[in-house]
């Protein structure tokens, strides 16, 4: 099975998550909360390479190249938020957000692989979404919405640098999700800070679990920098021994 049918299940899904304690009460993220309010997200390029660690082992599976760029003569001022994903097995995932600049809700999002594909299309009020997996029928969604949502895009890892991260912060930012055709929730919680080393630069990090994702058991673990708040590594594990998958910001 492809890589982006893994890729989807990630997208779409996003399951909340509130067994652990938190130092603080979870502050919830909504289009239009006023920490996000005139806000910008930072625009540019991102490389990132991917490995899986698996039996002691250390194998590349994928690249992907993210960029943001703002769209000042579209209908309404916009972001567009593309990510080229090509793995080792040949596959090539394209996937493409617009979101608002006023409040970043959800305009469109489609992804599209060899052989599965999706894409959302949303108002302030209405929202319709279609979904392709291998040997599934294909899922519809035409429907009302009751506030703007957020983007298509599990863990919003786009929305990471405007949140107001320090320890102990802790939030639950729901999305809608065209696999279940309704809304779901993602967890951000800070539970370390760290300084690392990717490739050549060192970096001062906060470490953020933002909950389960793909498989069951998973979760995310990623260490965003203070400074930029950008995503410098992030690792997937889940049961004792099994295997990691490592994703590192190309210096």
């Amino acid at each position: 099975m492809s890589s982006a049918y893994y890729i989807l299940l990630a997208l779409l899904a996003g399951i909340p998550t509130f067994g652990s304690v938190f130092a603080q009460a979870p502050q919830v993220i909504r289009v239009g909360d006023p920490i996000l309010r005139g806000s910008s997200l930072p625009l540019g390029v991102d490389t990132v390479d991917e490995y899986i660690i698996s039996n002691g082992e250390r194998r590349a599976t994928a690249i992907s190249i993210r960029s943001i760029a703002f769209q000042a003569d579209s209908i309404e001022p916009s972001y567009a938020i593309r990510t080229l994903l090509c793995d080792t097995q040949g596959d090539t995932t394209v996937t493409t957000m617009v979101v608002r600049a006023q409040d970043l809700s959800l305009v469109f999002h489609r992804v599209k692989a060899s052989h599965d594909s999706a894409a959302v299309t949303a108002t302030r009020t209405h929202l319709t979404a279609w979904v392709v997996l291998p040997n599934q029928p294909m899922l519809l969604f035409d429907q009302t919405i009751e506030h703007p949502v957020f983007g298509v895009e599990g863990q919003v890892p786009w929305l990471f640098p405007l949140l107001p991260l320090t320890g102990g912060y802790t939030a639950v930012i729901p999305h809608f999700s065209q696999w279940n055709g309704n809304e779901r929730w993602d967890t951000v919680t800070v539970v370390g800070s760290e300084r690392i080393t990717v490739g050549a630069r060192t970096y001062d990090c906060w470490k953020v679990d933002t909950g389960p994702l793909g498989p069951p058991t998973y979760r995310m673990i990623r260490w965003i920098d203070k400074r930029t708040r950008r995503v410098i590594q992030s690792v997937l594990r889940g049961a004792r021994a099994g295997p990691e998958y490592w994703s590192y910001l190309r210096s």
